[in-house]
């Protein structure tokens, strides 16, 4: 089961418990409850866990210079009114096979909108992008 850890400024009912539905989801500060975690100390803490992928909103994670192999950042690029978007977008990324697996998704840093995902990943300076296929229509009986 893959471990997400949460940025804490992420919603806990919208966030949070819709992702554990299905996988292991953690808010940051349950991994350091007495302290206050900058964002500058967040890939620290991420190096100590095992393959970590990171959900944030904060565009200060989205950087080609964040790039660790031991850890996955995904930044979901919404207003915070709009996480309730982020379970079903996380779950549309983990079906494409850059990210289907925790070993997959390490080294990366991703970029996810409501329309695309763009990455970056360990090895290589290319930038990745994929856009989402927009929904099938449903058929209606008249």
């Amino acid at each position: 089961m893959s471990q997400f850890v949460l940025d804490d400024q992420l919603h806990p009912e919208e966030v949070r418990d819709s992702i554990a539905r299905w996988s292991t989801a953690r808010f940051l500060r349950d991994f350091r409850p007495d302290e206050v975690i900058k964002d500058e100390r967040v890939p620290d803490i991420l190096r100590t866990l095992r393959t970590p992928s990171l959900v944030t909103i904060d565009d200060w994670f989205w950087s080609r210079t964040r790039r660790d192999r031991r850890y996955c950042i995904l930044y979901f690029a919404l207003r915070k009114d709009e996480q309730a978007n982020i379970p079903l977008l996380l779950r549309r990324l983990l079906r494409l096979p850059e990210f289907r697996t925790r070993a997959a998704r390490m080294g990366k840093v991703a970029r996810v909108s409501l329309d695309h995902v763009t990455w970056w990943q360990m090895g290589d300076e290319n930038r990745y992008i994929v856009q989402w296929r927009a929904p099938r229509a449903r058929r209606t009986r008249s």
